[in-house]
């Protein structure tokens, strides 16, 4: 009996050491190394604590979702890479398999390779739960974390005002937004949220600070499991206030047979105040995850389970921008100008058009509404409003500007970022943040109210031959990123595809409304970015 108690007190101290660190302040790599061992014990005691209840328990792991990835497997898979937000990778689950889960062939490595009895999707028993907990990273403009419904066995709607609008506005966007998936016609893609995320903004809200500290999550269609999992959890001296849970609502359909929803999960981690590069903090963070995730099942089946009931989003909230839409008229002609390609405030139609708001009508770009008509949403969030293109293209000496109001200036966003997406993978190339874009529009100072309510940034092949008029606000969309068309048949090319993200309004846990955009809505609305189509001058 003495060893024993020995041990567990050996055993207890060592937790608790390690969970304090255990290292100097110069041994940053002991640090995180000791926090991963402490999740690690953790997550063994809590699967010790369920099984002891009588629950089965299985594990999985976590991986960065890179372009090898996409290389490799999801676009050879699912002939998409997502339109993932190129400003940092996501990070994915792979979960051990229940005995009896069907697994589809045709989405097996749609997120990457995984062994024998893991994937990167997932079906759910209806009295299951997944609980994802460790310590969260080092402080960023944006961390969430959310599952997604990723196929369905269903067909979508063709008569739908979204599958009515795409087709006959932009047909080639048609196979991105309404999607079977490859080699199972059966099923179509959905990727569509399934409610409100859990995000750090919502952590502070209950417990009083995310980053840098141990957090607990639980995802469930059953209320039943989501106790039973805060008990064990209790009884590892976890306090509530840590714990979150992502309820899968009714709408969905749970079961673990071929005709079952799939579904997969994404953390999204932007813009840490480190900056990212490598061996910063966030960076070995990223590399050796601190995270743990377990499934639990209980094998009681003559218990019913207690669903949830459909999805209620928050609402969402916009500052009022309608005041700065006549500068940013007048931006747009006055660049127009200035490239001696002229049009004037009153009318730039020729010239300048507005980027799509993919969350307002008939879109709706959001995942409640995507799923209702078989739409696929592509990772939607409603901590983001989403503003996109159609396809551009970049060999005849065209040049983008795009021009906005700057959504972290106006009190809309805590972050935006611009992705570069090239239109066959649609893989997000690369990301400017709304650190560069600040005061972009400076030049135009005397012309504007408030210039540093604006951005201006420049697109093209070379910015090198457009320095004197673009300045160092230009991205260069080499050959590398997206190569040139050699092709007759238009849809056989690669283009240019450009994205703005802005997420989590201030003072709010969630992006904002992007659906309040224009007349005939009443203010306050939120202006859409513009695109201006120039030509590198003679």
């Amino acid at each position: 009996m003495r060893v024993h108690a020995l041990v567990y007190l050996f055993c207890s101290c060592l937790i608790a050491m390690l969970a304090a660190g255990c290292s100097s302040d110069n041994d940053t790599s002991l640090e995180t190394i000791s926090v991963s061992t402490s999740v690690k014990l953790e997550a063994q005691r809590l699967a010790n604590v369920l099984k002891a209840k009588g629950y089965e328990v299985t594990s999985g792991h976590f991986k960065l979702y890179t372009k090898q990835d996409c290389d490799d497997y999801s676009y050879k898979v699912m002939g998409s890479c997502y339109g993932n937000n190129p400003a940092a990778p996501y990070i994915l689950t792979v979960v051990k398999s229940w005995p009896k889960e069907y697994l589809d062939p045709a989405t097996r490595y749609a997120f990457g390779y995984t062994d024998e009895g893991e994937s990167g999707s997932f079906r759910l028993d209806p009295r299951e739960a997944i609980v994802i907990f460790g310590q969260m990273p080092p402080p960023a403009a944006y961390f969430g974390l959310q599952t997604y419904l990723f196929t369905r066995e269903d067909t979508f709607k063709t008569d739908s005002a979204a599958y009515l609008y795409i087709a006959a506005n932009f047909p080639a966007m048609l196979n991105t937004f309404f999607q079977t998936v490859p080699n199972n016609d059966k099923r179509i893609v959905l990727f569509a949220s399934l409610g409100n995320s859990n995000n750090n903004v919502v952590v502070q809200n209950q417990s009083g600070s995310f980053f840098n500290q141990k957090h607990y999550f639980v995802i469930t269609p059953d209320r039943y499991m989501d106790q039973a999992v805060r008990e064990a959890l209790a009884e590892i001296s976890v306090s509530g206030s840590a714990v979150f849970s992502e309820p899968i609502p009714s709408t969905t359909r749970i079961g673990l047979g071929e005709s079952a929803d799939e579904f997969m999960f994404l953390m999204r981690y932007a813009m840490p105040q480190d900056g990212g590069g490598s061996g910063t903090q966030s960076d070995k963070w990223r590399t050796n995850l601190p995270l743990a995730i377990l499934r639990i099942r209980d094998p009681n089946t003559s218990r019913s389970p207690e669903p949830y009931g459909p999805p209620a989003l928050e609402k969402r909230l916009v500052n009022d921008e309608s005041w700065l839409a006549s500068d940013l008229a007048k931006l747009v002609a006055e660049v127009s100008s200035r490239w001696g390609q002229p049009c004037t405030t009153e009318d730039c139609s020729d010239r300048a058009s507005d980027l799509i708001d993919l969350q307002g009508e008939p879109i709706s770009m959001i995942g409640p509404l995507c799923t209702e008509i078989g739409m696929n949403c592509v990772g939607d969030t409603q901590d983001a409003s989403y503003h996109g293109t159609v396809n551009l293209d970049l060999d005849n000496g065209e040049v983008y500007a795009l021009a906005g109001t700057l959504a972290t200036e106006t009190g809309n966003a805590t972050y935006v970022g611009l992705s570069i997406n090239e239109s066959l993978r649609f893989w997000g190339a690369a990301n400017i943040d709304s650190d560069q874009l600040k005061n972009t529009a400076s030049a135009y100072s005397s012309l504007l109210y408030d210039s540093t309510k604006f951005y201006l940034y420049y697109f093209t092949r070379d910015c090198s031959s457009i320095k004197t008029l673009a300045g160092d606000n230009c991205f260069s969309i080499t050959t590398d990123m997206i190569e040139p068309c050699t092709s007759t048949d238009p849809s056989e090319c690669d283009h240019l595809k450009l994205a703005q993200r802005a997420y989590i309004k201030n003072g709010t846990q969630r992006g904002p409304d992007s659906t309040r955009t224009m007349p005939p809505y009443t203010p306050p609305y939120l202006l859409k970015p513009k695109l201006i189509k120039l030509n590198v001058p003679n």
